[in-house]
């Protein structure tokens, strides 16, 4: 029997109380969901977020200590330098030709290779890029994942290429993409309906349980973990 997958993506996550730290609530939420159920969870992490937030050793290894992660990459400064947030919000690779593109990468790169890891998996900061920044990440990252309809026209030179924007928030029409089921969230955010908050964590326990009672071959995986 096949079995089916389920991955679980949090977006911008990074090194400020509220958004990923020590004693914040959603951490206690992910927690839970691993002990119960086993769930996994890839963190999609700015590396300077918003120019103020920069890795820390210590918080990367605070979240060294949880079986159920891995570190992927979501840009560097989550936030444009050339245009104003009215005109493409903060769609950091929106903005970066070829060259700019892959210098930005190798600064993420430094970044996080000075907390000693190399994340395998890269997502856009608002899912925006040019085919120019999405060669230039290709040839930095192992796989990406992507957005079906925002990054529809976008060739990947990557060996691996990820879709689906189910919101942990969402029930109806949960699509398997393949043999995966492919959820998609943020650590917080007014801006966003998926966010980690307790009725979307009591919500998403729902649907997991709901999974769990219709597929005898549930995994719960990492993104980087899929075949």
């Amino acid at each position: 029997m096949t079995e089916t997958n389920v991955i679980v993506a949090i977006d911008d996550i990074h090194p400020e109380q509220g958004w990923g730290c020590e004693g914040d609530i959603q951490i206690e939420y992910l927690d839970k969901l691993w002990e119960k159920y086993g769930c996994k969870f890839s963190l999609f992490i700015p590396s300077y977020y918003h120019d103020e937030y920069p890795l820390t050793k210590d918080w990367i290894k605070f979240w060294e200590s949880k079986p159920y992660i891995e570190f992927c990459s979501h840009g560097r400064f989550h936030n444009c330098k050339k245009y104003p947030v009215e005109q493409i919000g903060e769609q950091e690779f929106l903005e970066l030709d070829f060259g700019e593109a892959t210098e930005r990468c190798q600064q993420i790169i430094d970044d996080w290779k000075k907390v000693g890891h190399r994340p395998k998996g890269f997502r856009a900061p608002g899912w925006g890029v040019t085919q120019d920044s999405a060669n230039a990440i290709s040839n930095y990252f192992e796989w990406v994942a992507g957005h079906e309809e925002i990054n529809r026209d976008i060739e990947w030179n990557c060996s691996k290429y990820f879709v689906g924007c189910d919101g942990i928030h969402e029930t109806e029409n949960l699509q398997l993409y393949g043999n995966t089921f492919m959820f998609q969230s943020h650590i917080q955010g007014d801006w966003n309906d998926n966010v980690w908050s307790e009725e979307n964590y009591l919500h998403f326990q729902q649907v997991v349980k709901y999974l769990l009672s219709q597929y005898n071959e549930l995994q719960f995986k990492t993104i980087s973990e899929i075949k």
